[in-house]
């Protein structure tokens, strides 16, 4: 008969493996997945002279472009630390036109404690064109008639009485 040792220390081994990964990929995720702070995103968007609009989590499109070229599988890295990424609007004042920055943030486990933040612009113009039309809002100046439904208005009202369209002054 082998030696009980090894069995335990079998076990053992596989009991930790197993915990190991219920917390590296489902209680990590869900608790203590970075996040990026709106600070770091003002004082990026103050130092290229542009204002902040807002930030997203990466869809699955966006996150299978691989902006980052980040290897497939398994890495050391991926061992020890958690990484988070996000796609961020900001407006260029000196341009007239919004930007997208895609942001990485890799926060590397305790023992470590490293926050590593970095920002890409894009380059690709039918994401930025496709930015433009989202973002991009057309202000009609209303005088006398309501643009939906052509009804006679006064001008210090701020909604349509026929259809409900909110006018701002």
């Amino acid at each position: 008969m082998e030696n009980p040792i090894y069995l335990i220390l079998i076990a053992i081994i596989i009991v930790l493996t197993i915990w190991f990964l219920i917390v590296k990929y489902f209680l990590y995720p869900l608790f203590f997945k970075p996040k990026i702070k709106i600070s770091e995103i003002v004082n990026f968007l103050n130092e290229k002279q542009c204002s902040f609009v807002e930030y997203k989590n990466l869809n699955k499109k966006e996150r299978e472009r691989n902006i980052f070229e980040q290897p497939k599988g398994l890495t050391f890295n991926s061992f020890v630390s958690g990484k988070s990424e996000y796609k961020i609007i900001g407006f260029s004042k000196n341009e007239n036109k919004h930007k997208i920055y895609w942001s990485e943030l890799q926060s590397w486990f305790p023992p470590f404690g490293k926050r590593i933040l970095n920002f890409i612009e894009e380059k690709d113009s039918e994401f930025l064109n496709e930015l433009q039309k989202e973002y991009n809002q057309e202000i009609i100046i209303v005088t006398d008639k309501c643009p939906a439904c052509k009804n006679g208005i006064l001008i210090n009202e701020t909604e349509c009485k026929n259809c409900g369209l909110n006018l701002v002054a």
